[in-house]
């Protein structure tokens, strides 16, 4: 009877202990959770604001990455899309209100695809490498602010549209995110390196870094370029080349803008780039005055590359930019862009990663490996026999 009674008391002791810290709680700063009263704010089930639908000038907004695929998710080819971009002249079908000083002679454009996103930021400003810069503080440096469209793809098919109309001013409609937690996830993808006044055009090669990383160019757009060689067509002996709208039409059309690539102090072939990134270079005296320069075609680099990565020569001889441009007003003066070449790759089938790519070699079994796979396999390579061929 004595254990009876012991259990008894504790357990009234347990009962008296529990309800005095129950008590206790319901006072306190740290409630029990079986106690909380929770109420949900009505924007966690809505959502933040609904993005800012605004009409802008493709020309006047920038990209957010470095490198794009040629083809969209779905697969469709981007230079296939441009030509579905319609353009037209009443105003009202697109079923909004365009800014008064905008009326005049402005042309509204009808993608084929959803409306563009697009963020207000200053991106960092990154190094040949990707890397950013740091000012004498050690802190990053940003670049000018403006409008980043975060569809990379479909604002290079509303550039290359809006430029085969120039000078009209072309406006599409732009869906600008202004929920914080939208815009913060899409500028973790920021990879510009030339503050999205360019964009380069390349085969797959891996999602986020791994593709803004190494990526072998297939063509360069900068408007800005094209424009100016359309507008001052006598650069590098092309007198009678053809009217402004003809050489619009072109740029347009091929989707590049005609770009240079150099030899730098170690003989390291540097590229491609645009004629205006390489004009804001030599203004700003990062370019020796001994320079060399080429234009850059992709079908001769690519064959000339080797697996360690270099390019072996071939095509036209790298020039001094004296000699060059030797009849400008200026090295790399407006207008003076190469004529963009017909860089149209064979797309093949790699037989490791079964990706459709345009850059690799054939084994001696005739199978045909991307450039990727084939560099990833160079220590292990015994079983290949005699060098590579490219095709």
């Amino acid at each position: 009877w004595r254990l009876f009674v012991a259990v008894i008391f504790f357990g009234l002791w347990r009962h008296v202990v529990r309800v005095r810290r129950t008590s206790s709680v319901k006072g306190s700063e740290m409630p029990n959770i079986e106690i909380i009263e929770a109420r949900i704010e009505d924007g966690v089930l809505k959502g933040g604001p609904p993005p800012e639908k605004i009409w802008r000038s493709p020309l006047e907004i920038s990209f957010s990455q470095n490198v794009i695929y040629p083809r969209f998710t779905d697969g469709k080819s981007v230079d296939d899309t441009v030509k579905q971009i319609q353009i037209v002249s009443d105003r009202r079908v697109a079923g909004g209100d365009i800014p008064q000083e905008d009326e005049k002679d402005c042309l509204i454009m009808e993608p084929p695809f959803p409306t563009m996103e697009a963020v207000r930021w200053c991106p960092k400003l990154r190094d040949g490498q990707g890397r950013p810069l740091l000012d004498e503080h050690g802190g990053q440096r940003r670049g000018s602010e403006g409008l980043f469209s975060v569809d990379n793809r479909r604002l290079y098919a509303l550039q290359r549209a809006a430029v085969a109309h120039y000078p009209q001013i072309c406006l599409v409609e732009v869906a600008v995110i202004t929920d914080r937690n939208e815009v913060l996830k899409h500028l973790k993808k920021f990879r510009t390196r030339t503050n999205g006044l360019s964009i380069t055009v390349s085969e797959w090669n891996g999602v986020g870094r791994d593709n803004a990383r190494q990526y072998s160019a297939m063509r360069v757009w900068d408007w800005r370029s094209a424009v100016a060689r359309a507008e001052a067509p006598h650069g590098l002996g092309e007198e009678g080349a053809g009217d402004a709208a003809a050489l619009l039409a072109e740029a347009a059309s091929s989707g590049s803008c005609g770009c240079w690539e150099y030899l730098d102090n170690a003989g390291v072939h540097r590229g491609p780039f645009s004629n205006w990134q390489m004009r804001q270079w030599w203004e700003h005296g990062m370019l020796p005055a001994n320079l060399k320069v080429r234009p850059y075609d992709a079908a001769t680099t690519a064959a000339g590359r080797g697996l360690e990565g270099g390019t072996s020569a071939g095509g036209d001889v790298f020039v001094p930019v004296a000699e060059l441009f030797a009849k400008a007003s200026s090295p790399f003066a407006p207008g003076w862009s190469p004529r963009a070449t017909d860089q149209e790759a064979v797309w093949k089938k790699c037989a490791k990663c079964g990706r459709n790519r345009w850059e690799g070699w054939s084994a001696k079994d005739d199978q045909w490996f991307c450039a990727n796979c084939w560099k990833r396999w160079e220590s292990k390579a015994d079983w290949m026999l005699g060098p590579a061929v490219q095709k």
